[in-house]
C-alpha cells in the first residue's frame, strides 16, 4: 500500500432512537504500517463546518480503533463481541458512548484494505442505533473515483 490513499467510508444507522440515517465520506489520507498495525490518518470537517478534525484509524489483531480530535473528540475501540466505553467530548459537554461489535470483516490486498463493522451504539447506557460501517482504503494511484 502506498503512503497516499483515498478513504471511502459509509455508515448506516437503524433502530433505537434514530431514524434510518446514512452518511458517506470520501477523502484523502496518509497510510503507514508499523509493527503489524495499519494506520490511516485523515481530516474531515466538524459538524459545525468551522474546523477540521484530525482522525486516525488503527487496524490490528481483530481490533479497530478510531481516534477523532478537534471540536469534538473520542477514542472508539471495536473488538469482536466486546463492549467498550468511551467519553465523547464535545464543546457543550461529555457523553458516555458504548460500542458493542457484533460483526467485523477485514480484507487486505496489496493496494486496498476493506473493513466492515456492525455494532450496537449506546449513549449514556441507552440504545441509540444499530450501525453498519464500511471503510475502504485504496492507494491513490490505483483508485478510481466516480461521482455521479
Amino acid at each position: 500500500m502506498q503512503k497516499d490513499v483515498i478513504l471511502f467510508m459509509g455508515s448506516h444507522q437503524t433502530g433505537g432512537t434514530v431514524e434510518d440515517d446514512q452518511l458517506q465520506l470520501i477523502t484523502a489520507g496518509q497510510y503507514y504500517q508499523k509493527n503489524g498495525k495499519h494506520y490511516v490518518i485523515y481530516e474531515e470537517l466538524s459538524e459545525s463546518g468551522k474546523k477540521a478534525s484530525k482522525n486516525t484509524i488503527k487496524i490490528y489483531d481483530g481490533c479497530v480503533e478510531v481516534l477523532k480530535s478537534g471540536e469534538a473528540s473520542i477514542h472508539m475501540v471495536f473488538g469482536l463481541h466486546k463492549k467498550t466505553l468511551s467519553y465523547y467530548d464535545m464543546p457543550y459537554g461529555k457523553m458516555m458512548v458504548g460500542l458493542e461489535t457484533n460483526h467485523m470483516n477485514l480484507t487486505e490486498e496489496e493496494d486496498r484494505i476493506s473493513l466492515r463493522l456492525d455494532y450496537r451504539l449506546e449513549v449514556d447506557y441507552q440504545h441509540i442505533a444499530d450501525c453498519e460501517v464500511e471503510i475502504r482504503i485504496e492507494s491513490k494511484d490505483i483508485c478510481e473515483v466516480s461521482l455521479g
